[in-house]
Parts: structure tokens; C-alpha cells; sequence
């Protein structure tokens, strides 16, 4: 009975840094993910004001053209000059907003389009690097996406809800 007691007993002793291996390693991947910088951050620009980014300072666009939920821009010569942004699932953002309030639509060419309280997000085929926002106010059409000139709006649909956004 002894022997079989001190087995079990190194046993355990045996699992004990296996256990600690396991705990050190989920702490450092959550860790990992908590550095993970947000998908869509708001930067500010003295001649612009606060405007949305992607991850890598790319400035993000909206056009009068669409409506919440829908894009009207999807012709070659337009897709073109405003590529849609599509990041896929939008999981974190600035401090300023909440993943809630991006989306993703379907636009009619199929492809996929986040969306920003309901307005689909566009690059500018101007903007050379990070912080160029050479597409803002270009036409009276485009506009940088400036988070506090729209306002959320829920609506609710059977079986699921959408968020419409609404301009000022």
C-alpha cells in the first residue's frame, strides 16, 4: 500500500510543471491578444478633425451615394477609384466606439464590405500611405468617415436587427 501511495504521489508531483507549462502559456497568449491593436481606430487631422483608419492608418470613406445597409457604388470604373474595405469581422476598435457598431454587407458585385453604423467603408485610390486622406471632399460626394457626424439607429427585423446610421 505504501509504494502504491508514494506512486500516485509522484504522479501528481510529475503533472505539477506539465500544469504550470500549460498555465504560463494561456496567460501569454491572452496577453497577446489583450496587445492586439483595434481594427478601426480614429486619428485626428487638423484640417480634417477625427476621421476612422484601418489598423494601418489607412483612411476609411463614405459617399453620399449609399444608404445605410446598401452600397450603390459597385460599377468597375468606381470600384476602381473607392476599393471597398473589408477587414471581415470587425473585433475591435478605438476606445471612442464599439465593435457594435460595424458591420459587414453583401454588395451586388458579391463581394463583401464592412460597414460603419450602417455606411459602407471605402479606401481612396489616391492615398499613397498611412494618414493621406487626399479623397476627402474631393467630389461633394466622398467624405472621410468622421464617427461623430452619424448617429446609430436600430431597427428591427424578424429574426435579426439591423443598424442603420443616420448623418447630420
Amino acid at each position: 500500500m505504501f509504494f502504491v501511495k508514494n506512486k500516485q504521489k509522484g504522479d501528481t508531483m510529475k503533472k505539477i510543471p506539465l500544469l504550470l507549462s500549460v498555465l504560463v502559456l494561456m496567460l501569454l497568449s491572452l496577453q497577446q491578444a489583450l496587445a492586439t491593436p483595434p481594427d478601426v481606430i480614429v486619428v485626428h487631422k487638423d484640417d480634417v478633425g477625427n476621421y476612422l483608419t484601418d489598423a494601418n492608418g489607412r483612411t476609411l470613406y463614405w459617399t453620399k451615394k449609399d444608404m445605410p445597409g446598401t452600397n450603390r457604388c459597385s460599377n468597375s470604373p468606381s470600384v476602381d477609384k473607392w476599393p471597398p474595405f473589408f477587414n471581415g469581422a470587425i473585433l475591435s476598435a478605438s476606445p471612442e466606439m464599439s465593435s457594435k457598431e460595424f458591420g459587414t454587407i453583401i454588395r451586388r458585385d458579391g463581394r463583401k464590405q464592412n460597414t460603419f453604423r450602417g455606411y459602407p467603408l471605402y479606401y481612396s485610390s489616391l492615398d499613397e500611405q498611412p494618414g493621406d486622406t487626399k479623397g476627402h471632399k474631393l467630389t461633394k460626394a466622398w467624405s472621410v468617415m468622421i464617427p461623430g457626424k452619424f448617429h446609430l439607429v436600430e431597427k428591427l427585423y424578424t429574426g435579426y436587427s439591423v443598424t442603420e446610421g443616420t448623418s447630420n
